[in-house]
């Protein structure tokens, strides 16, 4: 019975401050029922207090708006102002830069290009002759055009003769060509017979028949058109003035033939390396505009930048004295710290008496 009894165990006895406890519960949950019926309203206001404050500050922000919009208005129209004139400096600059450059390499591709010379103008023989010539003159001075050194030059006739009895009955003739250099001399010379082309007389009267409408109107003649391939010349030195045909009557007889008009020709065909330039002038003058324009581009850049940008140039300048009137207040700055640092120090008679004293 006494282990029994000891092994029960007697209970504490209650606290004192039991009520105590039983109010600070009570107070704590008054406390937390306050705070939660009244922590909306407490959010509201503070709310109201941020949306106030905000509202506040955005009221100063509007009112400091205007001068800042307006300054930063200006500077935008200002540098839009100054960048639309720089642009258009520039490209003003650049323009005169490319028309200065095509001029240049049209005008050098007009120097190396050689034009070939045709020429087809009428000749008018001198009757009054014994052997009738004409002369046909390449001098410069008298027509736009020469023919130029290295060009193989090709001289024709055309011949407009009537079916005559006397042409007929002439036959052959000599026609000569002699090409005729400054001073009168002659550079080359070509000689070769001429005849009208033969139609027997069943064929002349076949055709007269046929055409008789056409030749009693006008609209068909009876003549023959002939065209003499005369000389072939390299151009060189010295150099060819004129062009000289002489009819020659065949030998033992002094008939000349009857002309109805004559023309001569004269086609040039300048060497291979000229005469591919000629056909790609266009596309020379291209390039050789785009070769010059860049390096006249680079010498603008290199040596007149200023004149070409002058709002930089003077930011540069602007830039350039404010860093040097800068420096120049540092070494005063500096100069006038060094002179007091080195300057002595003066006591007078009443700082020496405060000092002992």
């Amino acid at each position: 019975m006494e282990e029994l009894d000891i092994d029960l165990k007697i209970p504490d006895p209650l606290r004192a401050d039991w009520f105590m406890v039983l109010v600070d519960i009570q107070a704590d949950l008054i406390y937390n029922a306050l705070v939660v019926l009244t922590s909306p309203l407490f959010l509201l206001y503070r709310s109201y207090r941020r949306a106030a404050a905000t509202i506040s500050a955005a009221e100063k922000t509007v009112q400091r708006a205007p001068s800042k919009i307006k300054g930063g208005a200006a500077r935008v129209v200002r540098r839009t102002w100054f960048g639309v004139m720089g642009a258009c400096h520039v490209s003003a600059m650049m323009v005169a830069a490319m028309i200065l450059a095509v001029v240049l390499g049209v005008g050098i591709v007009s120097l190396y290009v050689e034009k070939p010379v045709a020429v087809r103008e009428r000749l008018f023989f001198d009757y009054t002759e014994d052997n009738p010539s004409a002369v046909f003159s390449l001098d410069k001075k008298k027509r736009p055009f020469g023919v130029p050194l290295g060009h193989k030059v090709h001289v024709s006739l055309v011949l407009w003769m009537p079916e005559s009895d006397l042409n007929r009955r002439i036959g052959l003739f000599q026609l000569k060509v002699e090409l005729l250099s400054l001073k009168g001399e002659i550079i080359a010379r070509s000689s070769q017979p001429c005849m009208l082309r033969f139609r027997s007389k069943p064929i002349r009267l076949a055709r007269t028949f046929v055409m008789s409408v056409p030749l009693v109107a006008g609209i068909a003649n009876e003549a023959q058109t002939m065209r003499i391939d005369a000389l072939i010349h390299q151009e060189k030195w010295p150099r060819t003035k004129a062009v000289r045909a002489t009819l020659i009557p065949r030998a033992q007889t002094r008939l000349l033939p009857q002309l109805y008009e004559a023309e001569i020709v004269i086609n040039s065909k300048p060497p291979w390396t000229k005469r591919m330039a000629y056909n790609w002038k266009w596309t020379l003058c291209v390039w050789t505009s785009m070769y010059l324009y860049v390096p006249i581009l680079i010498s603008l850049l290199w040596c007149f930048r200023p004149f070409l940008f002058p709002y930089v140039a003077s930011r540069t300048v602007v830039g350039s004295q404010n860093s040097e009137t800068e420096v120049v207040e540092e070494e005063v700055g500096g100069r006038r710290l060094r002179e007091r640092r080195n300057k002595p120090r003066r006591r007078t008679f009443t700082t020496t008496q405060e000092t002992y004293a």
